[in-house]
């Protein structure tokens, strides 16, 4: 009983959001049923929620999805810290962050990948904000298809983490975990914010959708929660360096400089989900991506000083890539664990549907300018 009245009623997190429905529908945004006035559960217990729309419970705390009333357009909404000091209310260091990549100069640099605000909204008589923010999909869901499109991913967090340290600002939670897709133009009839496998409004599975290759997707860095920013007319002060993704970097007891942190964690990231893959977690490595090895372990040495800035990353990275001839940037990205007795067909059905994209003159390495919205 007690699990059935947790799934039919609200979880305390949930209420939060549910008690600022008309502060958000004011703003243009509408939450999903659930959360909306007078909902009653349309499913009896536990099994019944698990395949009923309203039964898709908040999945993380401080995120909500919702959407723009005007457009359908999906959005998150995260709160963050605005404490009142002194009679006036202030706003937190991912706030500042998230603001500062948003405005007009920022957004107009292709350089950089980090997650746009569509909006900053006030919350009366709490200590809080809400950033709207574009909603998006993990950034290997789906598997990557053909090199290129994996590399197109790496480049462009290559290419946002070193934005972020030009203009002085270190991520300080580098993981997968903190990178999402922008996959709209893959999946023109979007997806569940809960369940991705099946269609917003739940009435059907999420089946066909483009390849990355067809409809390029652009990747974008998130949570500036642990992110610092540093004055450049100052040496830069070394920082703790934090467990980001579940992975400790070496000079985890110790203080460093923030920057080369950041270089071990994007190393590892790549390591763990394109190289070797988590199959504890139901994620599988790809073959193909071997010429990058040496790069990423020069990324991930014990010694911070030894490893590479994102200058030098970002450098090495463009030459190895000016030296792959189109076809393997084209190769499928095959998983790990593929049996060898399935590769000549999958070989033969990846021939056809290459042939197809060269013919709709479509890059071998996707490429999307970062959506104003």
């Amino acid at each position: 009983m007690a699990e059935t009245s947790l799934v039919v009623n609200l979880h305390e997190i949930e209420e939060w959001w549910a008690a600022r429905h008309d502060l958000l529908k004011e703003h243009g945004y509408l939450m999903r049923p659930r959360y909306r006035p007078g909902w009653k559960a349309s499913f009896v217990g536990v099994l019944e929620a698990m395949n009923c729309e309203d039964g898709q419970s908040l999945r993380n705390a401080v995120v909500m999805d919702a959407m723009r009333i005007s457009d359908s357009y999906m959005v998150a909404l995260k709160r963050v810290e605005a404490p009142v000091v002194n009679g006036k209310r202030t706003i937190s260091t991912e706030e500042r962050i998230t603001s500062l990549f948003s405005n007009e100069e920022h957004m107009s640099n292709p350089q950089n990948h980090c997650v746009r605000a569509l909006e900053v909204i006030n919350i009366p008589g709490v200590d809080e904000n809400i950033v709207v923010m574009p909603w998006m999909r993990t950034p290997n869901n789906p598997q990557f298809r053909t090199i290129g499109e994996g590399l197109q991913f790496v480049k462009e967090m290559f290419e946002g983490l070193h934005y972020m340290h030009c203009n002085n600002v270190a991520h300080r939670d580098c993981s997968i975990n903190n990178m999402l897709m922008d996959a709209n133009e893959m999946y023109p009839g979007g997806w569940h914010p809960v369940r991705p496998a099946r269609s917003y409004n739940w009435k059907e599975k999420v089946g066909r959708h483009y390849s990355r290759t067809r409809c390029p997707p652009s990747y974008y860095l998130i949570d500036f929660g642990f992110s610092k920013i540093y004055d450049p007319s100052k040496p830069r002060p070394p920082s703790e360096a934090i467990r980001s993704g579940g992975t400790e970097p070496p000079e985890a007891d110790e203080l460093c400089d923030p920057f080369a942190t950041d270089v071990f964690q994007l190393g590892t990231m790549i390591r763990l989900h394109i190289f070797e893959g988590r199959p504890r977690f139901n994620e599988i490595g790809l073959q193909g991506f071997e010429f990058l090895q040496p790069l990423v372990n020069d990324m991930i040495q014990d010694d911070p000083s030894k490893r590479p800035s994102m200058d030098e990353v970002i450098s090495r990275f463009s030459e190895l890539i000016r030296e792959l001839p189109w076809y393997k940037l084209r190769s499928r990205a095959v998983r790990n664990d593929e049996l060898e007795l399935l590769k000549p067909f999958r070989a033969l059905k990846h021939l056809i549907w290459t042939c197809n994209m060269i013919l709709r003159r479509r890059p071998a390495v996707p490429s999307r300018s970062p959506v104003q919205l």
